[in-house]
């Protein structure tokens, strides 16, 4: 029997593009995005482009974001600076999260630092990032914790990270927990690896899949390496009903492998090759 594949259905954006061909800036540029969202990448840079041309600061970043992504540094660099020129929010922040990937801590610092005076969290958060590069740890601390009192997520789950790693289990849950709360599923990962180390099993299945049902792939990974290392409970381990325990565990173990490969988690990827 002949196999037919049906083709991805294209959204439809032709009443967004009509719209946008009469030249409004702010329409163009939610049309750039919903396009770059798509994978349509070499439209939306074009819209992008004609909206920029226009003077649209939202449009200088998003083309910067672009570029960058597209792996066009200096263009990137250029055009989100233009976008900081004409006062596009949050343009600053981009242009110091790319020099801070480049590690080029200094230019990133001076994106990062008048934001993170004026209490912004994600300037906070990414001051604690530098200075953790450069090597000080107490003033990254510092940063992270102005960032955590200001509502930084991201910041609650880097910090309840070196909490638990430094033994201060109790606070570290409390951050992560709430970090999750604001829509960090990765920090489920990390509470359920502390909740196993300190041998709560059920807490720490628990917190591995929920994250695992929310997509994060280091939950998928760690609950697969649980699955697979945890030794099932039952009165007689020779029984069938101990064999069919154990041989659904390692077939729940390898789908949730397999779930992270499939998101390039390279620790998954490896141990999924090794099988």
């Amino acid at each position: 029997m002949t196999e037919f594949t049906i083709p991805p259905r294209r959204t439809d954006w032709s009443g967004l593009r009509k719209l946008a061909r009469g030249g409004d800036p702010g329409i163009i540029v939610q049309l750039a995005h919903r396009l770059y969202e798509a994978g349509e990448s070499a439209e939306a840079e074009q819209w992008f482009r004609r909206a920029a041309a226009q003077g649209s600061g939202p449009a200088m970043a998003g083309l910067g974001a672009l570029l960058a992504a597209d792996g066009r540094i200096s263009e990137a660099i250029r055009w989100l600076e233009f976008a900081i020129a004409a006062d596009c929010p949050g343009a600053d922040q981009q242009l110091g999260t790319l020099y801070l990937e480049r590690g080029d801590l200094d230019a990133a610092e001076l994106r990062f630092l008048p934001a993170a005076e004026d209490g912004l969290p994600e300037a906070l958060c990414n001051m604690g990032v530098v200075a953790n590069r450069r090597g000080f740890d107490n003033e990254a601390r510092h940063w992270y914790e102005r960032a955590v009192r200001a509502g930084s997520a991201t910041a609650m789950r880097t910090l309840g990270v070196r909490l638990a790693q430094e033994g201060t289990v109790e606070r570290a849950i409390t951050l992560l927990t709430e970090a999750v709360r604001r829509g960090r599923a990765d920090a489920m990962a990390v509470l359920g690896v502390i909740f196993l180390e300190h041998g709560d099993w059920v807490e720490g299945e628990r917190w591995l899949r929920r994250g695992a049902d929310a997509g994060d792939a280091d939950s998928m990974f760690h609950l697969a390496r649980f699955l697979r290392e945890q030794h099932v409970r039952v009165d007689f381990p020779d029984s069938p009903t101990a064999a069919e325990a154990k041989a659904q565990a390692y077939q729940d173990a390898r789908y949730w492998l397999e779930r992270a490969a499939t998101l390039r988690h390279p620790e998954a990827m490896r141990l999924l090759h090794d099988l």
